[in-house]
């Protein structure tokens, strides 16, 4: 039975403000190649990180002899109160640096070199350091491991030894972190310097080839043969099925080129496979128009203005690679399917904080909506069963019902704000006898430029109000 006092709360959240927290995360990964703080590209890198619009982006090539020092500048002007260089511990590891900027506090960070991540204290065989930053966000119960790489590069047999062995190493950090976080989200993300479309690879090394740098030293714990067998390596990294997000640049099935001067896609971003990626893209400016084209839903939504065609080139000698990434709430269980609106893009129900009495914070909410659109929460006690496909308008043609509206607690009018979210107030009085009171939740958003015309639907949500 749903509560009195319970109801009343629903009602008077209805009118109150929409703080909210996030489930869905935008990691981003670039290779910038250098700052170069004050021209023109300095500008234009800037503008294209702000159009990228990620909560978390991941830097490859800051130069140790002029980024270093620009960073909390850098930082600043692209919107990111958060940022992390990583440091050169080893001879080879040159000019170049891994970075992270992020709009959520670190709660560890750390660069890996070969020294750090061997027990042979003597190893020196990692181009540059693995950058790690950690991030925990609130309401959601996993903890984010972000790792950030830039293998070496080159063609040679030799190049090829020398990232199998950086793998190894990239392997070796995420399966440590792994140990301490078995449900924890993982995200790598760089510059591979290599072309997954160039596969089968499979090297074999079985002992050092000749013409490593006079200081290279492999560390006594990788053992002979090595392989050098790079996507197979990070797909195998602790069991968790790391896959690569399938970017490819707007309005395009076999665009993945992140490099233009080459048409090869050498930068990724790679998440264990339970994660689900809502969108990704390859940005490119002069495929930048502010509008999903045919094909339909190979397109993010960006913040800002469109750029000028030569803007990604003035930037980088990369594109940049970013992904929406739905994350887990750290109570109750999704379940059903969406139904997308405009871009293709489908909304995803979700909560705020834990159901249990007392909890005034506790909300409904949904993300990666149309923005600056009405949404209407159904809010019931029950599921239906079997769920109900809608075939007609007034109705949403083309999704499936999953609560049922016969016992329903009621519908809820509000609105999604400039990115898509939209947050329900639902305080839960301090009442024991409101335990096992539970709630079934999904949102309908209006949208006249989805696929039927009408709005779009999202995946249902359970909770139980618990102890």
């Amino acid at each position: 039975m749903f509560h009195r006092s319970l109801l009343g709360a629903v009602l008077a959240a209805a009118l109150s403000s929409t703080l909210f927290a996030t489930d869905s995360v935008r990691v981003a990964t670039y290779n910038v190649e250098a700052l170069n703080f004050g021209s023109s590209g300095y500008q234009a890198l800037i503008d294209s990180v702000k159009r990228l619009d990620a909560d978390v982006i991941l830097l490859e090539e800051i130069t140790q002899s002029t980024d270093v020092n620009q960073m909390p500048s850098f930082a600043a002007s692209c919107g990111y109160p958060f940022f992390f260089v990583g440091t050169a511990q080893g001879t080879l590891t040159g000019n170049l640096r891994n970075a992270v900027m992020s709009r959520y506090p670190f709660s560890f960070t750390k660069s890996w070199g070969a020294d750090d991540i061997s027990s042979d204290p003597t190893a020196n065989d990692i181009t540059r350091d693995i950058v790690e930053v950690d991030i925990q966000i609130s309401d959601v119960c996993p903890k984010l491991g972000f790792f950030a790489v830039h293998l070496k590069s080159g063609s040679t047999s030799l190049d090829s030894f020398r990232r199998a062995v950086e793998l190894l190493r990239v392997k070796k950090v995420i399966e440590n972190w792994l140990v301490a976080n078995p449900t924890g989200q993982v995200f790598l993300a760089g510059d591979f310097n290599d072309d997954i479309n160039d596969a089968p690879f499979g090297n074999v090394y079985n002992s050092l080839p000749s013409g490593l740098p006079a200081t290279y030293d492999l560390g006594s714990d990788i053992s002979f043969p090595v392989v050098y067998d790079p996507f197979n390596t990070v797909a195998s990294i602790g069991g968790i099925q790391l896959t690569p997000v399938t970017a490819t640049q707007e309005d395009c099935t076999s665009c993945f080129a992140t490099r233009s001067s080459s048409g090869r896609r050498l930068d990724y971003i790679f998440a264990r496979f339970s994660t689900l990626v809502l969108g990704d893209e390859v940005y490119a400016s002069p495929k930048d128009n502010g509008t999903d084209e045919s094909p339909i839903g190979n397109y993010l939504r960006k913040a800002n203005a469109t750029l000028p065609s030569t803007t990604s080139d003035d930037a980088a000698d990369h594109y940049p690679v970013f992904a929406d990434f739905l994350l887990n709430s750290c109570d109750g269980t999704r379940y059903g399917s969406a139904y997308p609106g405009q871009y293709n893009l489908s909304p995803r129900a979700g909560i705020k904080g834990i159901a249990k009495p007392g909890n005034a914070a506790f909300g409904m909410r949904v993300v990666y909506a149309r923005p600056n659109s009405s949404a209407i929460l159904v809010l019931g006690a029950n599921k239906l069963n079997p769920p109900f496909g809608l075939s007609a308008a007034p109705y949403v043609p083309g999704a499936t019902l999953f609560v049922d509206v016969i016992t329903a607690y009621g519908f809820f009018v509000t609105a999604t704000d400039a990115k898509g979210k939209s947050n329900f107030g639902l305080p839960i009085p301090n009442t024991p006898s409101l335990i096992g009171t539970p709630f079934e939740a999904q949102w309908f958003v209006t949208d006249p430029s989805g696929p039927n015309a009408v709005g779009s639907m999202s995946d249902a949500y359970s909770v139980t109000v618990h102890s």
